[in-house]
């Protein structure tokens, strides 16, 4: 979450979500024949932990060229409420990169893709198990990546996302079929992302690869119910061709940020800015971490905060708040395309990371009401959905899901702080400046671990006051 101070010294904070991450392990080749590309979730985390200064180092250096102003770096990036750096009191090392909100991590071509048919099996479970963990599931969503030449794909994909998996990555140029994305198979793999309500990123390498997607994209949005939602990752590689922009034009299309770097980024939204309506809608920003770093994710995040930027749109006389322009193209569009998952994954994992105790999270419930916090308004433009609210403020999933989600969003005065687990079905009640109060107890229906009401009210109570 980013913390800033507009030209007129109104605070605002902008959600953070990278739409473009890895994590495996990859053969890359080199001079001295082969070596492994590797990311693990607390790379990523490194990334936005150094990104955060570089971003203030900028804007303090030469602050004329920018019209926020940010606070102190520890002040600049923060998580939403403060609940959630006191459940992980317990490991510092995760408190780092609270910049970014939401992750979407997904398999490098990696060492694990060729071992199974249909491809990508292992690679999607080492993915699952890296980020359906108590350290990592509070800020990583899963993707999962297959190839649709491969006979039983889309059943992978459905296996996935039952799985707790919330989207799909393609990735035509390294699977080989980049010449046949127009074809019966890419459109079924398209039908069965709106069978499931998924969002779909391609890697584009350009802006043929790109006009070829939107084609096969509007073939299955014509047969499909559902939304067919597909993000065109890199923007193509290309920022000055109009295709592009007729691409990010058609119903469904989103251009993702990765790899744009210096005046490419000032070309591609002059270009966005003219020839695409309703533009501050269709951008996602993305890092694509580790094949880019802090330098390109700094370029983007530092021009829209820019007077070059905020002139931009006076010049092409837009009527759009730059705030909620921004709100949306870092965080709030991403946030509209990603499904809530609430799946257990009871039974699929053989990760002794991924489960937690009872007592443990008996004792989470019990920090969070320690430590009731503040409302805080999210910028999330002018379209605010309670669908992005859940998302940027959900912590944790599976077995240990906390979720804030919105009562009132109008008035801004109550928050719900809800659990939805396997073993606890429902917990909530109301958290505002007033002491907590139950509002609503569903027991859960596993006798075995059953918390009868009043032991947990004496649990939640314990140390406030009831009024």
């Amino acid at each position: 979450m980013l913390f800033i101070i507009d030209q007129n010294g109104v605070s605002h904070t902008i959600p953070l979500v990278d739409f473009h991450t890895h994590i495996g392990r990859v053969k890359i080749a080199t001079t001295k024949g082969s070596s492994q590309r590797i990311n693990q979730p607390q790379d990523i985390l490194n990334l936005y932990a150094k990104l955060q200064y570089e971003l203030v180092e900028r804007i303090n250096k030469k602050p004329d060229q920018y019209w926020v102003t940010l606070p102190k770096v520890e002040e600049f990036a923060q998580p939403l409420f403060p609940s959630v750096k006191t459940i992980y009191s317990v490991n510092e090392t995760k408190t780092r990169g609270w910049l970014v909100d939401k992750i979407v991590t997904f398999p490098f071509n990696d060492i694990f893709h060729t071992q199974t048919q249909p491809k990508f099996i292992k690679s999607n479970r080492y993915v699952r198990h890296q980020v359906h963990t108590f350290d990592n599931c509070f800020r990583f969503t899963p993707f999962c990546r297959v190839d649709p030449t491969d006979s039983e794909s889309d059943q992978e994909v459905l296996d996935s996302i039952e799985q707790g998996m919330n989207g799909l990555k393609l990735h035509p140029l390294s699977q080989g079929w980049i010449k046949d994305i127009v074809s019966p198979e890419t459109k079924q793999i398209l039908n069965e992302a709106g069978d499931l309500r998924i969002p779909v990123i391609f890697d584009v390498p350009n802006k043929g690869v790109a006009a070829d997607i939107t084609e096969i994209t509007q073939e299955a949005r014509n047969e499909q119910e559902n939304p067919v939602n597909v993000v065109l990752g890199h923007s193509g590689f290309d920022y000055d061709s109009p295709e592009i922009f007729e691409c990010l034009a058609e119903d469904g299309m989103y251009a993702e940020t990765s790899g744009m770097r210096g005046k490419d980024v000032e070309i591609f939204f002059d270009n966005l800015i003219k020839l695409v309506p309703n533009w501050e809608n269709k951008i996602v920003f993305g890092t694509d971490h580790n094949y880019f770093s802090v330098l390109q994710a700094a370029d983007i995040i530092t021009y829209l905060f820019s007077n070059t930027f905020l002139n931009l749109l006076n010049e092409q006389e837009q009527s759009v708040d730059p705030i909620c322009a921004i709100s949306n193209i870092l965080g709030g569009n991403a946030l509209n395309l990603i499904p809530i998952s609430w799946n257990t994954m009871e039974g699929k994992t053989k990760s002794r990371k991924y489960r937690i105790k009872l007592g443990d999270f008996q004792k989470i419930i019990k920090k969070f009401i320690s430590n009731k916090g503040k409302f805080i308004k999210i910028d999330l433009g002018e379209n605010v959905k309670r669908n992005q609210i859940l998302q940027i403020i959900t912590f944790g999933e599976k077995e240990a899901r906390l979720t804030y989600s919105l009562q009132e969003i109008a008035s801004g005065e109550e928050v719900i702080l809800r659990s939805i687990t396997q073993e606890i079905q429902k917990v909530e009640f109301s958290c505002t400046m007033t002491p907590l109060q139950i509002e609503k107890i569903t027991k859960p229906t596993r006798g075995d671990k059953k918390i009868k009401e009043e032991k947990f009210k004496e649990l939640l109570f314990e140390g406030t006051s009831q009024d």
